[in-house]
C-alpha cells in the first residue's frame, strides 16, 4: 500500500512540474508574440529564476526564433533549460564546483564571456576607412608584390671535392665545351643536357629543372646558385659557367613571369579584415596587461624546473627491448 501510495505521489509531482513547464511556456510564448504578461519569471529551480529575458537570450544563442515558431518546439527549450538547471543544481549540492576541472572550464567560460564583451561586441562597431587600407596596402607593397619566376634547364658538370688537378682540369675543359655547343641551334641544350650533364634527375628532361621562385629556397639548389640562375635576364638566353663547391653549371633560361604588384581593388576586402584581426590583438594584449593589474600572480618556477627535469628523466630512459638472462 505505501508502495502505491509513493507512485502516485511521484506521478503527481510529475504532472505538476509539467503543469507548470506548460505555463511557463505559455508565457514565453506571449512574450515572444509581443505579449509580455504579467510577469518576467517563468519558472524557479532551486534559488535559480528563468527569466523571459533569458528564455529569449538562449532562442537566439539557438538560432533565432526562426527554429522556435511552434508552442511545442519553445516548450522543448524550456524544458531543456529546466532540466540543465536541475542538473546543474544537483552538481553543485555534490561538491561539483570544487572540482579542478571543473574549476577551469568555468574560468575559461568566464575569460571567454569577459573577452567577447570587452572586445568583440566593440570591435563589431570598428569602422576601418579607405584611408587606413590605403595606407596599410603602401606600407606592404612587398607582400603584396608576385616574386619574379623563372623556367630554366641545366648541364651540371661535377667536380668531386678530392678531384685532382688534371681531373678538375678536364671537368673544366667539359663544361666549356658543353656550353659552347648550347650557344649553337644544333645538337640544341636538351640533347646536350643528355650527353654532358651529371644531373640524373634533370638530365632525362633534358636539363629541365622547372619554375624557380624569386626569393624562395629550392630544394635542391643553394640559394647562391638560384641567384646567378635569376641573373639570366633574356629567355634563352646561356650562362656563364657558374662554379660552385660541387660542380659547374651551364644555365638556359627558357621563360619567366616578372613580379607584379596585385591591385589595391582585388585586396581590399583582405586588408580590411586584416586590419581588424591586429586591432582584435591590440585590444587583447591592452585587456590582459589591465588584468594583470588586478590580479595577484605568483609563479614557482623552481616547481616547474623540478616539473621538467621530471619529465625529460622519463624521456632518458632507454626504451629498448629489455636484456636476454645469462645462463
Amino acid at each position: 500500500m505505501r508502495f502505491r501510495w509513493n507512485r502516485h505521489l511521484t506521478v503527481a509531482s510529475a504532472a505538476l512540474l509539467g503543469g507548470l513547464v506548460v505555463v511557463a511556456a505559455q508565457v514565453a510564448t506571449g512574450y515572444l508574440r509581443g505579449n509580455k504578461g504579467p510577469s518576467q519569471l517563468l519558472a524557479v529551480v532551486d534559488d535559480h529564476p528563468i527569466t523571459v529575458q533569458e528564455f529569449q537570450a538562449e532562442v537566439v544563442r539557438r538560432g533565432g526564433e526562426a527554429n522556435f515558431t511552434t508552442p511545442r518546439q519553445r516548450r522543448a527549450l524550456l524544458e531543456d533549460m529546466i532540466r540543465t538547471d536541475v542538473l546543474a543544481s544537483n552538481a553543485q549540492k555534490a561538491g561539483y564546483p570544487d572540482n579542478p576541472e571543473v574549476h577551469r572550464a568555468i574560468n575559461r567560460l568566464l575569460a571567454d564571456k569577459y573577452q567577447r564583451d570587452t572586445i568583440d561586441e566593440p570591435l563589431a562597431e570598428l569602422q576601418v576607412s579607405d584611408g587606413d587600407i590605403e595606407d596599410y596596402y603602401r606600407s606592404h607593397i612587398a607582400d603584396f608584390t608576385a616574386p619574379e619566376s623563372i623556367h630554366a634547364a641545366i648541364i651540371f658538370v661535377e667536380v668531386p671535392a678530392n678531384a685532382t688537378d688534371e681531373e678538375r682540369q678536364a671537368r673544366q675543359q667539359k663544361a666549356e665545351r658543353a656550353r659552347q655547343l648550347a650557344q649553337s641551334p644544333s645538337p640544341g641544350f636538351a640533347e646536350l643536357a643528355k650527353q654532358y650533364s651529371d644531373d640524373p634527375e634533370s638530365r632525362a628532361q633534358g636539363g629541365d629543372i622547372g619554375w624557380l621562385t624569386e626569393g624562395e629556397p629550392h630544394p635542391r639548389f643553394e640559394k647562391s646558385l638560384v641567384e646567378k640562375i635569376f641573373a639570366v635576364d633574356n629567355p634563352w638566353q646561356i650562362s656563364p659557367l657558374i662554379t660552385t663547391g660541387s660542380g659547374i653549371y651551364i644555365v638556359k633560361r627558357l621563360e619567366g613571369h616578372p613580379s607584379q604588384l596585385r591591385p589595391l581593388t582585388e585586396l581590399r576586402n583582405s586588408i580590411r579584415q586584416q586590419l581588424m584581426r591586429e586591432e582584435r590583438l591590440r585590444r587583447a594584449s591592452k585587456l590582459y596587461a589591465t588584468a594583470l593589474t588586478n590580479v595577484h600572480v605568483t609563479v614557482n618556477e623552481a616547481a616547474i624546473a623540478a616539473m621538467d627535469a621530471a619529465e625529460q628523466a622519463v624521456l632518458d630512459v632507454p626504451h629498448g627491448p629489455p636484456p636476454e638472462p645469462h645462463g
